[in-house]
């Protein structure tokens, strides 16, 4: 049955932006409103990136986890020979349904949930010591969770990220569904550009679009402003939001190649250690510093052996390799640039009144990618505006979000949702294999789509789709979803762009005055609206959370 855990019993919320390549954390105190960053993190170097790494280090004979964050990179570093420890990074994109086949498999037979969950629940347990040394602590046990996912994920992608937060300690099963909040990374942001921009001053009727370029993805939505009894701004998603997977980690993917490039000639190949030290230098330093104008110096590393190499073929001197502004722009930047303006371009065509485009996360605070954008939308009078330290805005939304859930009124869905039903046979137009004739001489097509949810259609947050049912005691009920990314609604389930999305089961209770073979009334109410698809059922006036297998 639905358990009705009171709003005001969370006292604290935590927001959790999980990254590709780094993860933050802030947290709010619900009676102040006050949000506080989490900048301290273990093994952190004098450089006190606000974020941790998102690397983790594994023991290979006993597969468990060894050091997590900078103190992964540190113990590698150290230990480059022991071939019985692996490093792994960037897992988050594998719960990422539009790269199945791209990556590789995790070395080691690691699933992608077990490795998530175990970063979490270390991340988690720094939070909670740091929260602990300020006002928080007084409030332990009374915290609501609020963690970040790309708004292309699909809901199969959000559930695995629900089941990691679970396998980490954050929340148990038995909680209220609502303890851990899921919100879209560029949500969080809006939320953050809001409370922190000068320049955020959005009416009623403007449109204001997010581009949130973090390590893995990046995602764009547009929300349109309108105004609330009270003058309060509330926020409302006008466009359909678009996502690709063409973050800063693709930077660094054609910036490896490029140091394997220049120094093969030297040496081939790189030592993996003297190649992540090279790697941590650029995404360090090197990459937030590049605005297209200068070229750039790196230091070789001493465990590389050519640290007093000259070489002008390759740009080496006593040691020191540099890149030049037109290769760097060429080889390593523009290729993934040029996909994030291409997006932008795309997402603008379906507004009609765009004021300013704010530019957050990890990637967005690139000063290349910046001046990128800045000169193709400077024509058209729209401001393009970094919010002050853009790689917090996601977890700072994220805690903001968590106070006031009912700020972002309305989404629109990326997708067509249904379900599988017969239907009139249209001679013509039906498939002759799916054509079924009945006893009573009917004829009914099989395999039809029947459309819960309209792809591109605003749902406010409270929009509930409504079935009424009626089963059999004391037989269960099961239903399969559907969905599909299509233009066009589509009319059958078996055709191709539509998938099974999730499956599921509703028990039937146990009913005093029921005799077998009853007829029963059971309703199923759907959530489209909100970040997760959420299902509930009503028999006899009790309303049951549906569990939703998404393995299907």
């Amino acid at each position: 049955m639905v358990s009705t855990t009171p709003f005001s019993d969370y006292r604290v919320v935590v927001g959790i932006d999980f990254g590709t390549t780094y993860s933050g954390a802030a947290y709010g105190i619900v009676s102040s409103q006050e949000v506080t960053d989490i900048t301290a993190w273990p093994k952190q170097s004098n450089f006190r990136y606000p974020k941790a790494p998102t690397v983790s280090l594994y023991n290979g004979d006993t597969r468990t986890l060894a050091a997590w964050g900078n103190a992964a990179r540190l113990e590698r570093q150290k230990a480059p020979s022991k071939n019985n420890y692996l490093l792994l990074q960037q897992y988050k994109l594998y719960l990422d349904d539009s790269l199945n086949g791209v990556f590789k498999p995790i070395p080691g037979g690691f699933k992608p949930v077990n490795v998530i969950a175990d970063y979490l629940r270390e991340f988690h347990n720094t939070v909670l010591a740091e929260m602990k040394k300020g006002f928080a602590q007084q409030f332990e046990g009374q915290y609501r969770y609020c963690i970040t996912v790309p708004a292309m994920w699909s809901d199969k992608s959000k559930q695995a990220m629900r089941d990691a937060a679970i396998l980490a300690g954050i929340i148990t099963e038995d909680d209220h569904h609502d303890r851990l909040m899921l919100i879209s990374e560029p949500e969080a942001a809006a939320i953050y550009c809001e409370k922190t921009c000068e320049q955020f001053d959005m009416r009623d009727g403007d449109e204001f679009m997010i581009c949130d370029a973090g390590g893995g993805t990046v995602d764009l939505i547009v929300f349109s402003v309108s105004m609330d009894a009270d003058g309060n701004r509330r926020f409302k998603e006008s466009t359909k939001g678009m996502g690709k997977s063409c973050g800063s980690a693709f930077v660094d993917k054609k910036m490896r190649k490029l140091l394997r490039s220049k120094l093969k000639k030297l040496v081939d190949p790189i030592p993996p250690a003297a190649l992540e030290t090279m790697m941590e230098t650029f995404t360090d330093t090197l990459k937030p510093s590049f605005d297209g104008s200068d070229a750039l110096f790196m230091n070789l590393p001493m465990n590389l052996g050519i640290t007093e190499h000259t070489d002008p073929s390759i740009g080496l001197d006593d040691g020191v390799l540099s890149f030049s502004v037109q290769e760097l722009k060429e080889k390593v930047f523009e290729p993934v640039v040029r996909d994030v303006i291409d997006l932008i371009h795309k997402q603008k065509q379906q507004t009609h009144n765009l004021k300013a485009i704010f530019t957050v996360g990890g990637f967005g605070a690139s000063h290349y990618l910046q001046n990128r954008i800045t000169e193709e939308y400077r024509r058209y009078g729209i401001k393009v505006v970094t919010p002050y330290r853009a790689e917090l805005a996601v977890a700072r939304g994220a805690a903001y979000f968590g106070m006031d859930p009912r700020k972002v009124t309305t989404r629109v869905p990326r997708y067509w949702y249904g379900i599988d039903i017969t239907n009139t046979f249209v001679e013509g137009v039906d498939p002759e294999a799916y054509k079924i004739v009945r006893r009573d001489g009917s004829v009914r097509c099989d395999n039809r789509f029947s459309v819960f949810v309209r792809r591109g259609e605003p749902l406010d947050i409270d929009s509930c789709v409504t079935q009424k049912y009626t089963t059999f005691y004391p037989c269960p009920t099961e239903c399969t979803f559907f969905a599909a990314s299509s233009e066009d609604e589509p009319r059958y389930t078996l055709q191709p762009g539509v998938r099974k999305v999730f499956h599921f089961e509703i028990p039937m209770p146990e009913l005093p005055d029921a005799v077998e073979g009853e007829q029963v009334e059971l309703i199923i109410k759907m959530y489209f609206g909100e970040v997760e698809l959420r299902v509930e059922a009503v028999i006899r006036g009790q309303t049951y959370r549906v569990v939703c297998n998404f393995n299907v």
